[in-house]
């Protein structure tokens, strides 16, 4: 009897492990659904076999791109989707090769995109890295509160009207026109819009009336931003925050000069940097104090006019200080930023890229001697005079240096056809590699132009990007000199 009561009892005990366990299964799977507050489903023709990047900015100050999913679309197929989890309202980029298409994502929304016919072989004729061409797409269906929609007609309706009034507007400074403009938007919003359709509005009017210069510059600063909320998801009041406040540092205040400013990069005082700030009326608020420091740091990081190593110095330091978490994480991004536009003296970023045979290439390969990589289309005339150049050098400097050259036409073929088909190619002795299609080395290693040269040291770390191409004499320095022969001399007699 005593051993069927303690049989009973284990059967109970082990029945409530096994809710206990269900249980956390299903509150584990429902809060994995709840987590993932942002859905993406899309379709487009011609897109088989393409590779999708969901790119997001990850704030509206530094502007940095971070890849939140790739999607590899099958060759016969023509869908796509992601699903992820978003911490606010975010500019977002499908991106298909160097082809974007923008749009905001809200929290808690699902959209339906569809991807509109589109030539994506343009590449092979134009450098789409630097003339940028828009990924034809369409919002279907989303759950947003037709968030995208409203943005569009805002812009459309400024667009237009600026276009068709420009020299009224900008020239002559007509108050009645910019009053007739903001009638017009005004009436395309109404309380049922959301709080961010209504800041997006209000802040697209202030950028209009600050370039026309129709309103006083401290009455219109005053209304947009003295003891008014931070919207750093707001597409619109971060631009009009920029173009009021983007070059502040430089020469849109009189408080500090620009060799007090130096001063205090080359001592990194932070302290009196940011104090003296606070002397500005507007920007008593300690928070918007610092957001006018930060967007700051990157003008003055940019303008080529101060010291980038005293810049990022500081903005080490003021992550140490700021006690807004926000804040740190625009400062990170800004000094991920300054890292990838740096020049010399970062690690470059490796990649595994295959040859005509099949054999996978690396960084590692090279390490021992500096590394000068080529990005070329070999199709393209500029190109092939520059590995001319450089192959009238390299038997000179292979003992010195490695080269590699990275061909960036569509297909692997054209690598092949060039190499063994073609009378130039079959001498060009150096390594060889194609892209295969990763688009995000152009970003970053920032190539906008073929051909672009780098040089890296025998450790794998930047030397120079870009460095002057070998027609240029880039190279010329670094061909050894002949010892100079020992001379007999012949004393007088």
């Amino acid at each position: 009897m005593k051993d069927k009561l303690l049989h009973i009892i284990f059967l109970k005990d082990n029945s409530l492990f096994r809710y206990i366990f269900l249980f956390i299964i299903i509150f584990s799977f429902a809060s994995g659904l709840k987590a993932q507050n942002l859905r993406i489903e899309g379709v487009g023709q011609g897109i088989g076999g393409k590779t999708i990047r969901l790119i997001s900015i990850s704030d509206n100050l530094s502007k940095i791109e971070k890849e939140e999913g790739v999607f590899k679309v099958g060759e016969e197929d023509s869908v796509f989707s992601f699903a992820l989890t978003i911490s606010n309202t975010s500019l977002m980029k499908i991106r298909i090769e160097s082809f974007d298409y923008n749009f905001i994502a809200k929290m808690g929304s699902s959209y339906k995109l569809r991807i509109l016919p589109f030539n994506f072989n343009i590449s092979d004729k134009v450098n789409t890295l630097f003339y940028k061409f828009p990924l034809p797409t369409i919002i279907e269906s989303s759950t947003d509160k037709s968030l995208n929609e409203k943005v569009f007609v805002i812009d459309s309706i400024i667009e237009d009207y600026i276009l068709n009034n420009d020299r009224d507007i900008l020239f002559f400074r007509d108050k009645k026109k910019v009053d007739s403009l903001i009638k017009m938007l005004s009436s395309e919003v109404d309380s049922t819009d959301t709080d961010y359709i209504k800041e997006y509005l209000k802040y697209s009017i202030g950028i209009v009336e600050y370039s026309s210069k129709t309103k006083n510059d401290l009455k219109l600063k005053t209304e947009l931003f003295f003891d008014k909320p931070i919207l750093y998801d707001n597409l619109a009041y971060m631009d009009c925050f920029e173009m009021i406040y983007g070059d502040y540092f430089t020469k849109g205040n009189k408080i500090f000069d620009k060799r007090t400013l130096e001063r205090w990069f080359e001592t990194n005082d932070y302290f009196s940097l940011i104090d003296s700030l606070g002397r500005d009326s507007l920007l008593k608020n300690e928070v918007f104090r610092e957001l006018v420091f930060l967007r700051g740091m990157k003008e003055a990081f940019f303008s080529q006019i101060y010291n980038r190593l005293h810049i990022v110095m500081m903005l080490e330091n003021f992550v140490y200080q700021t006690k807004f978490l926000e804040h740190i994480h625009i400062a990170k991004n800004l000094l991920e930023i300054f890292s990838q536009q740096s020049t010399y003296g970062v690690n470059a970023s490796d990649f595994s890229l295959k040859d005509i045979y099949n054999n996978y290439i690396t960084l590692d390969k090279y390490k021992g001697k500096p590394l000068i990589i080529s990005f070329v289309k070999v199709s393209e005339p500029a190109c092939l005079r520059e590995l001319n150049m450089m192959y009238s050098l390299v038997d000179t400097l292979g003992d010195h240096f490695n080269f590699l050259t990275i061909a960036c036409d569509k297909s692997l073929d054209a690598l092949y056809n060039f190499l063994v088909n073609s009378n130039v190619g079959v001498k060009y002795k150096w390594d060889f590699v194609h892209f295969e299609g990763k688009w995000d080395m152009f970003e970053k290693y920032n190539i906008i132009v073929f051909p672009t040269f780098l040089m890296l040291d025998s450790k794998g770390v930047i030397l120079q990007n870009p460095m002057r191409k070998p027609s240029e004499g880039s190279l010329l320095p670094y061909i050894p000199r002949p010892k100079p022969k020992d001379i007999d001399y012949v004393l007088p007699k």
